[in-house]
C-alpha cells in the first residue's frame, strides 16, 4: 500500500524526462571536451613545428585538462546514475536545483583548464583556488539536491530505510566538507589543495552502498537481501 508523501511544489512527475535531459547535458559536456584540443597544423592549432609527435607532446596541458575534466564530469555522472535508485519523482524546485547542478557541470572545464594552463607559472596559486572552487561548487549544489530531497522525503523513494539515508548523508556530506576545505587550503598550499579536491572526486568514482529498504518494501516484492555493515 502506498503511503502519502511530503508536499511537493509545482508539477510533480516521474524521472524519465528528468534523467533523460540530465544525461543529455552530461553527454554534451563530455563530448565537447575533445573539441578544445586543436590539431597541430589546423588553422587554430600549433604551427611551425618540425616534428608532429613533438607538437602533440607540447599540447600536454590540453591533454591533462581533457583527462581531468572527463574524470570529474564522469564521476558525477556515475553518482547521478546511482541516484536514480534513490529519487522517485521530481517537482519544480528539485528541477531548478538540478539545473544549477548541471550548470556547475557544464562550466567546470573552465576552471580546470585555467589551472592546467597556469601550472608551474606565477599564476598557479590563483589558478589552484579557482580549480578548487569549481569542484566545491559542484559538491555544494549536489548537497543542495540531496537535502531538498531529504527534507520531508519530498522526491525520494519512501521505501528507502532511514539508516541508509543517514549513511548516504554522512558520506556525501563528509566529501562536500572536504571539497569546501580544499578551497582555503589551496590558498596556502596550492598543489595540496588541488590534490585534496581531486581525491574527493575519486570518492565519487567508487561504488556506493546498495540501497536498503524498509522491511517488506523491497522493489518488486522480493525479499530484501541481508543488509551490509555500515561504515
Amino acid at each position: 500500500m502506498s503511503r502519502p508523501h511530503a508536499k511537493t511544489h509545482g508539477a510533480e512527475r516521474g524521472l524519465d524526462r528528468f534523467e533523460g535531459f540530465s544525461d543529455a547535458v552530461f553527454a554534451i559536456a563530455l563530448t565537447l571536451l575533445i573539441v578544445e584540443i586543436k590539431v597541430p597544423g589546423s588553422p587554430q592549432g600549433p604551427q611551425g613545428y618540425t616534428g608532429l609527435l613533438q607538437a602533440m607532446a607540447d599540447q600536454w596541458r590540453e591533454h591533462l585538462a581533457l583527462l581531468l575534466c572527463y574524470v570529474v564530469i564522469g564521476a558525477y555522472w556515475l553518482q547521478h546514475h546511482y541516484s536514480g535508485r534513490i529519487y522517485s519523482r521530481s517537482d519544480h524546485w528539485f528541477g531548478a536545483i538540478n539545473l544549477l547542478f548541471l550548470l556547475a557541470i557544464v562550466i567546470v572545464p573552465y576552471p580546470i583548464r585555467i589551472w592546467c594552463f597556469h601550472l608551474g607559472s606565477g599564476f598557479e596559486p590563483v589558478a589552484s583556488v579557482i580549480f578548487a572552487t569549481g569542484l566545491a561548487l559542484i559538491a555544494c549544489v549536489w548537497m543542495a539536491k540531496w537535502f531538498y530531497g531529504l527534507s520531508g522525503r519530498r522526491v525520494m523513494d519512501e521505501r528507502l530505510a532511514a539508516d541508509f539515508l543517514r549513511q548516504m548523508t554522512r558520506r556525501y556530506g563528509f566529501a562536500a566538507l572536504i571539497q569546501i576545505a580544499a578551497v582555503p587550503l589551496s590558498v596556502f598550499a596550492p598543489r595540496l589543495g588541488v590534490a585534496v579536491a581531486l581525491l574527493c572526486v575519486g570518492f565519487f568514482l567508487l561504488p556506493q552502498p546498495k540501497p536498503r529498504y524498509n522491511p517488506g518494501e523491497y522493489p518488486g516484492g522480493e525479499k530484501e537481501p541481508n543488509a551490509q555493515q555500515l561504515p
